[in-house]
Protein backbone atom coordinates (compact mmCIF):
# COMPACT_ATOMS: atom_id res chain seq x y z
CA UNK A 1 0.00 0.00 0.00
CA UNK A 2 1.56 3.54 -1.02
CA UNK A 3 2.09 6.51 1.16
CA UNK A 4 -0.93 7.94 -0.37
CA UNK A 5 -4.28 6.84 -2.40
CA UNK A 6 -7.45 8.28 -4.00
CA UNK A 7 -10.63 7.45 -2.72
CA UNK A 8 -13.46 8.69 -3.97
CA UNK A 9 -11.60 11.48 -6.51
CA UNK A 10 -10.10 13.30 -3.19
CA UNK A 11 -6.25 11.92 -2.41
CA UNK A 12 -5.50 10.61 1.12
CA UNK A 13 -2.88 9.29 3.31
CA UNK A 14 -2.86 5.88 4.06
CA UNK A 15 -4.69 6.24 7.91
CA UNK A 16 -7.27 8.70 6.38
CA UNK A 17 -8.20 5.80 4.13
CA UNK A 18 -8.55 3.45 6.40
CA UNK A 19 -10.77 5.68 9.01
CA UNK A 20 -12.88 5.87 6.21
CA UNK A 21 -13.34 2.24 5.55
CA UNK A 22 -13.93 1.91 9.14
CA UNK A 23 -16.53 4.93 9.56
CA UNK A 24 -18.49 2.92 6.39
CA UNK A 25 -18.97 0.06 7.79
CA UNK A 26 -20.01 1.54 11.11
CA UNK A 27 -22.55 3.83 9.03
CA UNK A 28 -24.09 0.29 7.66
CA UNK A 29 -25.21 -0.51 11.40
CA UNK A 30 -27.18 3.05 11.09
CA UNK A 31 -29.23 1.12 8.75
CA UNK A 32 -27.10 3.00 5.74
CA UNK A 33 -26.37 0.97 2.50
CA UNK A 34 -22.40 0.81 1.45
CA UNK A 35 -23.63 3.26 -1.36
CA UNK A 36 -25.59 5.61 1.00
CA UNK A 37 -22.74 5.55 3.27
CA UNK A 38 -20.22 6.59 0.60
CA UNK A 39 -21.90 8.93 -0.65
CA UNK A 40 -22.62 10.74 2.82
CA UNK A 41 -19.15 10.35 3.62
CA UNK A 42 -17.57 12.03 0.34
CA UNK A 43 -20.30 15.04 1.02
CA UNK A 44 -19.23 15.47 4.19
CA UNK A 45 -15.33 16.13 3.35
CA UNK A 46 -15.72 17.15 -0.37
CA UNK A 47 -18.79 19.82 0.05
CA UNK A 48 -21.80 20.31 -2.04
CA UNK A 49 -21.59 18.47 -5.71
CA UNK A 50 -23.89 17.83 -8.41
CA UNK A 51 -25.39 14.31 -8.68
CA UNK A 52 -23.25 14.07 -11.96
CA UNK A 53 -20.21 14.62 -9.85
CA UNK A 54 -21.00 11.84 -7.40
CA UNK A 55 -21.45 9.64 -9.94
CA UNK A 56 -18.41 10.02 -11.70
CA UNK A 57 -16.47 10.63 -8.12
CA UNK A 58 -17.89 7.12 -6.58
CA UNK A 59 -17.97 4.93 -9.82
CA UNK A 60 -22.19 4.36 -9.19
CA UNK A 61 -24.58 4.64 -11.86
CA UNK A 62 -25.79 8.14 -12.34
CA UNK A 63 -29.84 6.50 -12.04
CA UNK A 64 -28.75 4.87 -9.25
CA UNK A 65 -27.17 7.91 -7.75
CA UNK A 66 -30.08 9.92 -7.97
CA UNK A 67 -31.97 7.01 -6.16
CA UNK A 68 -29.43 7.07 -3.17
CA UNK A 69 -29.47 11.15 -2.89
CA UNK A 70 -33.30 10.94 -2.97
CA UNK A 71 -33.18 8.16 -0.03
CA UNK A 72 -30.26 10.18 1.81
CA UNK A 73 -32.48 13.23 1.76
CA UNK A 74 -35.72 11.40 2.92
CA UNK A 75 -33.32 10.06 5.99
CA UNK A 76 -32.53 13.52 6.85
CA UNK A 77 -28.85 13.43 6.48
CA UNK A 78 -28.56 15.30 3.76
CA UNK A 79 -30.12 18.61 1.65
CA UNK A 80 -30.71 19.38 -2.07
CA UNK A 81 -29.80 23.30 -2.90
CA UNK A 82 -31.72 24.22 -5.71
CA UNK A 83 -30.61 25.65 -9.37
CA UNK A 84 -29.60 24.31 -12.32
CA UNK A 85 -28.23 21.58 -11.76
CA UNK A 86 -29.40 20.95 -8.05
CA UNK A 87 -26.55 20.49 -6.32
CA UNK A 88 -26.06 17.87 -2.57
CA UNK A 89 -24.88 18.53 0.80
CA UNK A 90 -24.41 16.69 3.92
CA UNK A 91 -25.52 17.61 7.88
CA UNK A 92 -22.59 17.60 10.14
CA UNK A 93 -21.44 13.86 11.38
CA UNK A 94 -22.38 14.39 15.05
CA UNK A 95 -26.30 15.83 14.01
CA UNK A 96 -26.25 13.35 11.34
CA UNK A 97 -25.43 10.23 13.74
CA UNK A 98 -28.24 11.80 16.11
CA UNK A 99 -30.90 11.25 12.65
CA UNK A 100 -29.68 7.97 12.55
CA UNK A 101 -30.22 6.82 15.72
CA UNK A 102 -33.99 8.38 16.07
CA UNK A 103 -34.85 6.92 12.84
CA UNK A 104 -34.11 3.35 14.36
CA UNK A 105 -36.13 4.38 17.85
CA UNK A 106 -38.85 5.33 15.40
CA UNK A 107 -38.82 1.98 13.33
CA UNK A 108 -38.37 -0.32 16.41
CA UNK A 109 -41.40 1.84 17.88
CA UNK A 110 -43.53 1.46 14.70
CA UNK A 111 -42.54 -2.58 14.38
CA UNK A 112 -43.75 -2.78 18.57
CA UNK A 113 -46.59 -1.22 18.17
CA UNK A 114 -47.34 -3.62 15.04
CA UNK A 115 -47.19 -6.98 16.96
CA UNK A 116 -50.51 -7.21 17.89
CA UNK A 117 -51.58 -6.71 14.86
CA UNK A 118 -49.18 -9.82 13.23
CA UNK A 119 -50.37 -11.80 15.94
CA UNK A 120 -54.25 -11.43 15.48
CA UNK A 121 -53.47 -11.84 11.58
CA UNK A 122 -51.58 -14.87 12.12
CA UNK A 123 -53.74 -16.58 14.84
CA UNK A 124 -56.17 -16.18 11.23
CA UNK A 125 -53.99 -18.62 9.31
CA UNK A 126 -55.07 -22.40 9.24
CA UNK A 127 -52.42 -25.00 9.48
CA UNK A 128 -51.69 -26.70 6.45
CA UNK A 129 -49.75 -29.86 5.67
CA UNK A 130 -47.79 -29.58 9.55
CA UNK A 131 -46.96 -32.46 11.26
CA UNK A 132 -46.91 -33.14 15.17
CA UNK A 133 -42.95 -32.54 16.32
CA UNK A 134 -41.96 -34.68 19.22
CA UNK A 135 -38.73 -33.48 19.59
CA UNK A 136 -38.29 -31.27 22.49
CA UNK A 137 -34.38 -30.77 22.51
CA UNK A 138 -31.36 -30.98 20.16
CA UNK A 139 -32.55 -27.91 18.83
CA UNK A 140 -29.46 -25.61 16.87
CA UNK A 141 -29.09 -21.85 16.42
CA UNK A 142 -26.23 -20.26 15.06
CA UNK A 143 -26.00 -16.84 16.42
CA UNK A 144 -24.27 -14.02 14.09
CA UNK A 145 -23.22 -10.46 15.34
CA UNK A 146 -22.96 -8.68 18.89
CA UNK A 147 -27.15 -7.76 18.85
CA UNK A 148 -28.43 -10.98 18.29
CA UNK A 149 -26.22 -13.14 20.61
CA UNK A 150 -27.58 -10.15 23.61
CA UNK A 151 -31.16 -11.03 23.29
CA UNK A 152 -30.74 -13.97 23.18
CA UNK A 153 -28.59 -13.76 26.74
CA UNK A 154 -31.68 -11.04 28.08
CA UNK A 155 -33.74 -14.37 27.26
CA UNK A 156 -31.63 -16.76 29.28
CA UNK A 157 -31.43 -14.80 31.87
CA UNK A 158 -34.75 -13.61 32.39
CA UNK A 159 -36.68 -17.10 32.04
CA UNK A 160 -34.04 -19.28 34.34
CA UNK A 161 -35.22 -21.23 37.71
CA UNK A 162 -32.49 -22.43 39.00
CA UNK A 163 -29.21 -21.26 37.95
CA UNK A 164 -27.39 -19.16 35.40
CA UNK A 165 -23.68 -20.19 35.12
CA UNK A 166 -20.58 -18.26 33.36
CA UNK A 167 -17.75 -19.59 32.34
CA UNK A 168 -14.87 -17.96 30.51
CA UNK A 169 -12.16 -15.22 30.17
CA UNK A 170 -12.76 -11.74 29.92
CA UNK A 171 -11.58 -11.01 27.08
CA UNK A 172 -14.79 -13.07 25.79
CA UNK A 173 -17.05 -11.36 27.44
CA UNK A 174 -15.25 -7.36 27.00
CA UNK A 175 -17.44 -7.89 23.50
CA UNK A 176 -20.51 -6.82 25.63
CA UNK A 177 -19.40 -3.86 27.60
CA UNK A 178 -21.26 -0.85 27.60
CA UNK A 179 -24.12 -2.70 26.71
CA UNK A 180 -27.01 -4.12 29.06
CA UNK A 181 -25.07 -7.20 29.97
CA UNK A 182 -24.24 -6.72 33.43
CA UNK A 183 -27.88 -5.36 34.37
CA UNK A 184 -29.27 -9.01 33.11
CA UNK A 185 -26.48 -10.81 35.71
CA UNK A 186 -27.80 -8.65 38.09
CA UNK A 187 -31.16 -9.01 37.90
CA UNK A 188 -31.10 -12.46 37.88
CA UNK A 189 -33.00 -14.02 40.72
CA UNK A 190 -31.36 -17.64 40.57
CA UNK A 191 -27.81 -18.84 41.57
CA UNK A 192 -25.83 -17.17 39.70
CA UNK A 193 -21.87 -18.48 39.42
CA UNK A 194 -19.19 -16.61 37.16
CA UNK A 195 -15.97 -18.22 36.19
CA UNK A 196 -13.53 -15.96 34.58
CA UNK A 197 -9.79 -14.72 34.79
CA UNK A 198 -10.66 -11.67 36.62
CA UNK A 199 -7.28 -9.98 35.93
CA UNK A 200 -6.02 -6.09 37.35
CA UNK A 201 -6.50 -4.72 33.69
CA UNK A 202 -9.89 -6.70 32.61
CA UNK A 203 -12.18 -7.12 35.97
CA UNK A 204 -14.14 -4.22 34.75
CA UNK A 205 -16.19 -6.00 32.38
CA UNK A 206 -17.85 -7.68 35.51
CA UNK A 207 -17.92 -4.27 36.93
CA UNK A 208 -20.86 -3.91 40.01
CA UNK A 209 -21.41 -7.90 40.45
CA UNK A 210 -20.93 -9.04 43.93
CA UNK A 211 -17.65 -10.58 44.16
CA UNK A 212 -18.93 -13.80 46.18
CA UNK A 213 -20.54 -14.45 42.68
CA UNK A 214 -17.09 -15.00 40.86
CA UNK A 215 -14.53 -17.49 41.54
CA UNK A 216 -10.84 -17.41 39.52
CA UNK A 217 -10.53 -19.49 36.12
CA UNK A 218 -7.18 -21.04 35.90
CA UNK A 219 -5.36 -19.56 33.00
CA UNK A 220 -4.75 -23.40 31.58
CA UNK A 221 -8.20 -23.17 30.72
CA UNK A 222 -9.51 -19.51 29.46
CA UNK A 223 -9.08 -20.08 25.83
CA UNK A 224 -10.38 -23.79 25.65
CA UNK A 225 -14.18 -22.81 26.22
CA UNK A 226 -16.72 -19.63 26.81
CA UNK A 227 -20.41 -20.23 27.51
CA UNK A 228 -23.22 -19.36 29.58
CA UNK A 229 -25.25 -22.19 30.78
CA UNK A 230 -29.09 -21.64 31.82
CA UNK A 231 -30.12 -24.35 34.49
CA UNK A 232 -29.94 -27.75 32.82
CA UNK A 233 -31.65 -26.67 29.73
CA UNK A 234 -29.83 -24.28 27.73
CA UNK A 235 -26.53 -23.25 26.77
CA UNK A 236 -25.15 -20.27 24.44
CA UNK A 237 -21.49 -21.40 23.16
CA UNK A 238 -19.51 -18.39 22.37
CA UNK A 239 -17.28 -19.10 18.98
CA UNK A 240 -13.75 -17.31 19.04
CA UNK A 241 -12.83 -16.17 15.64
CA UNK A 242 -10.97 -12.83 15.49
CA UNK A 243 -11.15 -12.73 11.61
CA UNK A 244 -14.87 -13.37 11.31
CA UNK A 245 -18.26 -11.53 12.51
CA UNK A 246 -18.90 -12.70 16.70
CA UNK A 247 -20.56 -16.03 16.76
CA UNK A 248 -22.44 -18.03 18.86
CA UNK A 249 -24.18 -21.13 19.18
CA UNK A 250 -26.89 -21.56 21.31
CA UNK A 251 -28.64 -25.05 22.45
CA UNK A 252 -31.26 -26.76 24.45
CA UNK A 253 -29.24 -30.32 23.59
CA UNK A 254 -29.30 -32.30 26.60
CA UNK A 255 -26.46 -34.48 26.38
CA UNK A 256 -24.45 -31.18 25.03
CA UNK A 257 -25.43 -28.91 28.19
CA UNK A 258 -24.86 -31.68 31.25
CA UNK A 259 -21.59 -32.11 29.03
CA UNK A 260 -20.69 -28.73 29.58
CA UNK A 261 -22.50 -28.19 32.97
CA UNK A 262 -20.34 -30.94 34.67
CA UNK A 263 -16.93 -29.05 32.77
CA UNK A 264 -18.00 -26.33 34.78
CA UNK A 265 -19.21 -27.90 38.16
CA UNK A 266 -15.68 -29.73 38.12
CA UNK A 267 -13.60 -26.36 37.16
CA UNK A 268 -15.57 -24.72 39.98
CA UNK A 269 -15.09 -27.31 42.80
CA UNK A 270 -11.26 -26.94 42.57
CA UNK A 271 -11.51 -22.55 41.75
CA UNK A 272 -11.22 -20.00 44.42
CA UNK A 273 -13.26 -16.98 44.85
CA UNK A 274 -11.43 -13.45 43.77
CA UNK A 275 -11.85 -12.21 47.65
CA UNK A 276 -9.68 -15.10 48.58
CA UNK A 277 -5.87 -14.98 48.86
CA UNK A 278 -3.26 -17.68 47.40
CA UNK A 279 -2.70 -20.60 50.16
CA UNK A 280 0.47 -22.41 48.88
CA UNK A 281 -0.17 -24.87 51.52
CA UNK A 282 -3.70 -25.51 50.28
CA UNK A 283 -2.40 -25.85 46.60
CA UNK A 284 0.13 -28.88 48.00
CA UNK A 285 -2.82 -30.37 49.72
CA UNK A 286 -4.93 -30.33 46.97
CA UNK A 287 -2.56 -31.49 44.48
CA UNK A 288 -3.36 -35.20 44.41
CA UNK A 289 -7.17 -34.40 44.25
CA UNK A 290 -6.30 -32.22 41.01
CA UNK A 291 -4.47 -35.14 39.52
CA UNK A 292 -7.92 -37.13 39.52
CA UNK A 293 -9.68 -34.14 38.19
CA UNK A 294 -7.53 -33.94 35.44
CA UNK A 295 -8.07 -37.34 34.23
CA UNK A 296 -12.31 -35.92 34.25
CA UNK A 297 -11.74 -33.06 32.17
CA UNK A 298 -9.74 -34.73 29.24
CA UNK A 299 -12.42 -37.26 29.24
CA UNK A 300 -14.55 -34.25 28.72
CA UNK A 301 -12.97 -32.09 26.72
CA UNK A 302 -12.46 -34.99 24.50
CA UNK A 303 -16.34 -35.93 24.15
CA UNK A 304 -16.00 -31.95 23.31
CA UNK A 305 -14.20 -31.89 20.60
CA UNK A 306 -15.67 -35.47 19.33
CA UNK A 307 -19.34 -33.91 19.42
CA UNK A 308 -19.04 -30.60 18.79
CA UNK A 309 -16.19 -29.96 15.99
CA UNK A 310 -15.64 -26.20 15.91
CA UNK A 311 -12.43 -24.26 14.50
CA UNK A 312 -11.01 -21.29 13.60
CA UNK A 313 -12.61 -20.56 10.38
CA UNK A 314 -15.96 -22.09 11.05
CA UNK A 315 -18.10 -24.52 11.71
CA UNK A 316 -17.81 -28.59 10.80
Amino acid sequence: MTMEEVVEGISYGTKHYESIEKINKILLQYGLTPNQSKIYVHLTKSGEKTASELSKNLKIPRTETYHLLNSLEQKGIIFSIFGKPSRFNSIPINEAVTVLINNEKKRISDLESKKDTILSLWNTLPEIGKQNDDSEDNRFQILQGRNSILVKIEQMTKTANECIYILGSETNFIRFYHTDFVEFLKNVRVRLEILTTFSEKGNYVFEGLELENIKRLDESHKENFSFIIKDDSEVLFFINNPESEFMAIWTDSRSFVMTLESLFKLIWRKSTFVLEKDDSSKVENEFEHRLREIEQEKLILNYLQKNFHIKNKGIK
